[in-house]
C-alpha cells in the first residue's frame, strides 16, 4: 500500500459492503440520512469550501463504485462533490452519474445540512464523524471559531491514517465462525406508498424522562425502546387477521469499534436479532426481561466474532470468489431478499448520545438520523440523542401509521411528553 493514502486510486469493498451493490437497482439503494440543524441559514459557497477541505481527511468518501469481473470495487473520483437543495421527500436513490459518481450527497435547506449515503461506502458512525467534521469546518470558515477536535470531529489538516481506510473485519476475524439459523419474522403490512415516497415521523422527547423510565425497569434506553416497539407490534398483530406463528424480530446494529477499539471510516458494524415468540401475550416487564437476556448473550465478543468470521469466511470461499459478478449479483440479491428482510420485522438503529465540542454547541440546535427504504420490510426505526433531547424516527413505505401512533402513545402513557415532526405535518402529543 502506498505511503500517501490520498494517492490510492482503488480499494476493495469492505466485508459488510459486499452485499450492497447486489441490491442496487434503478429504483432502490440501501441508504441512510443524518442531519444537523444550525442557528442560521447555510451559506452554500462556504459549505463547498468546507467540503473540499474535509474530503482530504476522509479519502474513502472520494471513491465511486465500479463493477469488476468478479467483485465490485471502489475507484478514486477526480471530480468535485455537489451540494444539492434538500427536499421534503428524502433519500431517493442517488443517481451516481448526476452526482459526479459520489456515493453520498450533501443537501441543504435553510439552516439544515444533511448527508444521504449509500451503505456500501460507510456505516452510521463513519458518516456521523464526516458530517460533524464538515459542520465544524463550516463553522470555522463562517464564524472564525477556534475548532476543538475529538475522536468524532477531526482536524481536516491532519493526514488520514492507514487504519481508517482498511477493512477492519479482516483484522478481527478468526478461524472459527458459524452462521446463526434464523426463523422467518412477522411483517407489518399495509397499502404501499407511491414508489418515490418515504413517510417519516420523528418523536422528540427529553432524555432525562426516558432515562428515568428505563432506570425504573432496570434496563438501558435501547432495551426499553426495543421492548416498547415489540409491545406495539404485538398490539397490532392482536388486531390483525394474521394467525401465523412467525416471531416478532427486531434487528439491532452494533458498532464494532467499541468492542475492538478500531477506528475506521468504512463499514464496521454487525447486528443482533432479538425476538419474541407468538406463544402468549407479553407485558412490557416480561418483554424487557426477555430482551435483556438475549442481548446479554448476543453482545458477547465471542458470539459476535463468530458471526463476523462466518461472513468473512463465506466471502473468501473459492467457489463464490470465482463466480462472475454478473451472476453473483443475482444470487446475492435473491439471497438478501429472501434471507435478509424476511427474517426481520423491523430495525432499531441507535447512534446514542452525540457530544459536540463547546465551540460547536451554541451553533447547533438539533440532529436527526433516518434509515431509507428496505426492499423486504415496510419500516425502520432510529434513535439519536443530542443535548437534552432524544429523536426517535420511523421511516416507512406503507400509508398506515398505526405502528408509530401506538408506540408514541405508550410513551405518553408513561408521562413522557412527545413532540411529533413529520415530512407530512407537525404536532404535539
Amino acid at each position: 500500500m502506498k505511503k500517501n493514502i490520498n494517492d490510492i486510486t482503488w480499494l476493495k469493498l469492505d466485508n459488510a459492503a459486499l452485499i450492497y451493490p447486489s441490491t442496487l437497482s434503478r429504483k432502490f439503494a440501501s441508504m441512510f440520512r443524518l442531519t444537523i440543524t444550525l442557528i442560521e441559514d447555510i451559506d452554500n459557497d462556504i459549505l463547498h469550501d468546507a467540503l473540499n477541505n474535509v474530503l482530504k481527511r476522509f479519502p474513502t468518501f472520494n471513491f465511486e463504485l465500479r463493477q469488476g469481473f468478479f467483485w465490485c470495487y471502489l475507484n478514486k473520483i477526480n471530480k468535485p462533490p455537489i451540494i444539492d437543495k434538500d427536499y421534503n421527500n428524502p433519500m431517493l436513490r442517488i443517481n451516481f452519474d448526476k452526482n459526479n459518481k459520489y456515493m453520498f450527497r450533501i443537501r441543504t435547506y435553510k439552516n439544515r445540512i444533511a448527508i444521504e449515503l449509500f451503505h456500501a461506502l460507510a456505516d452510521g458512525t463513519a458518516a456521523l464523524s464526516f458530517l460533524l467534521t464538515l459542520t465544524c469546518e463550516y463553522l470555522r470558515l463562517k464564524y472564525n471559531i477556534k475548532p476543538e477536535y475529538t475522536d468524532m470531529v477531526l482536524d481536516p489538516n491532519e493526514k488520514a491514517k492507514k487504519s481508517e481506510i482498511e477493512d477492519a473485519f479482516l483484522k478481527v476475524t478468526s478461524s472459527k465462525g458459524s452462521l446463526v439459523h434464523e426463523e422467518k419474522a412477522y411483517h407489518l403490512k399495509g397499502i404501499k406508498e407511491e414508489e418515490n415516497i418515504l413517510d417519516i415521523i420523528t418523536g422528540k422527547i427529553k432524555i432525562d424522562d426516558i432515562k428515568k423510565i428505563s432506570k425504573s425497569y432496570n434496563c438501558t434506553i435501547t432495551e426499553l425502546l426495543i421492548s416498547l416497539l415489540m409491545l406495539s407490534i404485538q398490539d397490532i398483530r392482536k388486531k390483525s387477521k394474521d394467525k401465523s406463528n412467525k416471531v416478532i424480530k427486531i434487528s439491532v446494529p452494533v458498532n464494532l469499534r467499541k468492542i475492538y477499539n478500531i477506528k475506521t471510516h468504512r463499514n464496521f458494524s454487525s447486528y443482533v436479532n432479538v425476538s419474541l415468540d407468538n406463544n402468549k401475550e407479553y407485558t412490557l416487564d416480561e418483554i424487557i426481561k426477555i430482551i435483556k437476556k438475549q442481548l446479554e448473550y448476543m453482545l458477547r465478543e465471542d458470539v459476535i466474532n463468530s458471526k463476523i468470521s462466518a461472513n468473512v469466511k463465506l466471502m473468501k470461499n473459492q467457489f463464490i470468489r470465482r463466480v462472475p459478478m454478473f451472476l453473483k449479483k443475482h444470487v446475492m440479491s435473491y439471497t438478501e431478499a429472501v434471507m435478509g428482510d424476511g427474517y426481520i420485522t423491523t430495525t432499531l438503529s441507535n447512534l446514542g448520545l452525540v457530544k459536540t465540542p463547546n465551540c460547536m454547541n451554541k451553533y447547533i440546535t438539533d440532529m436527526n438520523f433516518i434509515l431509507g427504504k428496505s426492499r423486504g420490510k415496510s419500516n425502520a426505526v432510529t434513535a439519536i440523542g443530542y443535548k437534552d433531547n432524544l429523536y426517535i424516527t420511523f421511516s416507512r413505505t406503507i400509508k398506515d401509521s398505526e405502528f408509530e401512533r401506538i408506540f408514541f402513545t405508550k410513551l405518553t402513557s408513561m408521562n413522557i411528553n412527545v413532540y411529533i415532526e413529520s415530512n407530512r405535518w407537525n404536532n404535539e402529543m
